[in-house]
């Protein structure tokens, strides 16, 4: 797949998981390697060790292990991957049901989508998938 985009999902509940292989399965504007990771530390890990072949979009939950209180794992996240040289214009999107995603979002500078409106609206995840992924 050395044409497709790369997107890196770090998600810890196994429904989300699977609603976000089946979206990025039916997206057909582009071939879509994806990796998906239980958490915060796991995504940081793969981000170094994919510095090489970086990945084209990273999408975090917000809640996932509990190891970055006051912070959620996925505030933590975005921070680090902030951090790396090779993912500085990486689009980050927070994908949670977090009650104060937009603040936590604006805090850290990037874009986020509420899972109680993707349940209703899958198709706002296509219109991030094409304008992240510049398509």
């Amino acid at each position: 797949m050395d044409n497709a985009k790369r997107i890196l999902i770090a998600e810890d509940t196994p429904e989300w998981q699977k609603f976000h292989a089946a979206l990025l399965k039916n997206y057909d504007k582009a071939v879509l390697d994806f990796v998906i990771t239980d958490c915060a530390k796991d995504a940081k890990e793969i981000l170094i060790n994919n510095k090489e072949n970086p990945f084209d979009l990273i999408l975090t939950d917000l809640q996932m292990e509990t190891d970055f209180q006051p912070d959620f794992a996925g505030e933590w996240l975005v921070k680090e991957i902030k951090n790396i040289k090779e993912y500085s214009k990486t689009p980050i999107v927070i994908i949670s049901a977090t009650y104060n995603i937009g603040f936590i979002a604006y805090n850290l500078s990037v874009d986020y989508l509420s899972k109680r409106s993707l349940v209703n609206n899958p198709d706002s995840y296509y219109l991030m998938l094409d304008e992240k992924l510049k398509l």
